[in-house]
């Protein structure tokens, strides 16, 4: 087994015995239906996707199409399950997907399934009853990053074609991304946003599950940063999630800068101090049941339905 594949199988391990004793400890809250569907008809068990809706609640509704994080190792449309029935028990449409996971495919494999996955979504949204031209995309993590670079992949018909894909079919409305990881090729940060000399070994091995053995001769290389893709982007109007006791939190602080130039709007919705004591990583998506979660995702709901009419 190559180093590659082993650390996959060892970072797989790790998340799963975490979220294990996570999940353990929760329950649905119920009130919603749950479909799967297969997105790509290839037998891959990543190519499936979720279609949540409020019991009892007829005809379109806005949609939430959702991108779990993972480290892009880890992880499928499951592991954002019960974040994804909370926001349909709020009156929403909402798809969440799973996508092949590194070292499986490379960085354009999962940019292709995710545009595999939203051009299924609108091909069967009338049936589905959702809106897929009032949209608000979201992801946590590395799914922020998936969220954000996907959006502009769509936007930009060069970056289109580098990826092997056309536009995002989907009419994005906001974008909300919780405590995004969108600066691949400095993962770890110090306090001072520099990179970690210790995590200089994991960085690579990240750069070569993510692009191959020779990560810089990827076409994708250059261009997988979101800093990196930007240029001539017309970004929507953008929600940030996150707290002081991230392991992350040096990204959450490029992105609030990053997109405090770029977006119509942003909303920087940000717990620190005795407030935050309990909260870590991606907290509003795991642990949906918290208060705090609660506050924040419901802050995320009004974004998206007061930008859904512009």
């Amino acid at each position: 087994m190559s180093m590659v594949k082993l650390a996959a199988k060892i970072m797989r391990a790790q998340m799963g015995y975490h979220d294990g004793k996570r999940i353990a400890t929760q329950r649905s809250a119920g009130g919603v239906t749950v479909r799967e569907f297969r997105y790509v008809d290839d037998g891959d068990e990543m190519h499936l996707l979720n279609l949540y809706r409020p019991e009892g609640v007829d005809g379109k509704l806005p949609l939430v199409f959702d991108i779990h994080g993972g480290a892009w190792v880890y992880g499928d449309k499951e592991l954002n399950r019960l974040y994804c029935e909370y926001i349909a028990s709020q009156g929403f449409a909402v798809v969440g997907i799973s996508y092949r996971l590194l070292p499986d495919t490379d960085l354009g494999g999962q940019i292709a399934d995710v545009f595999a996955a939203a051009a299924f979504t609108r091909a069967h949204a009338e049936e589905w009853g959702a809106d897929c031209d009032e949209v608000m995309l979201t992801g946590d993590s590395a799914g922020a990053h998936l969220s954000a670079l996907s959006y502009c992949v769509g936007q930009n018909p060069a970056l289109g074609e580098l990826y092997g894909v056309g536009e995002l079919p989907l009419g994005v409305k906001c974008m909300v991304l919780s405590h995004g990881v969108c600066e691949v090729h400095k993962l770890l940060l110090d306090k001072n946003g520099k990179p970690v000399a210790a995590a200089a070994g994991a960085q690579r091995l990240m750069d070569k599950m993510m692009f191959g053995k020779k990560p810089k001769s990827s076409p994708f290389y250059a261009k997988s940063a979101l800093s990196e893709v930007a240029d001539g982007v017309e970004f929507p109007p953008v929600m940030l999630i996150g707290c002081d006791r991230d392991i992350y939190l040096q990204h959450t602080l490029i992105l609030r800068e990053f997109f405090a130039k770029r977006a119509p709007r942003l909303l920087f919705h940000f717990v620190e101090g005795d407030a935050g004591k309990r909260l870590g990583h991606v907290y509003n998506i795991m642990r949906p049941e918290w208060e705090e979660s609660e506050r924040a995702n419901q802050l995320s709901l009004h974004f998206f339905r007061t930008h859904a009419d512009d």
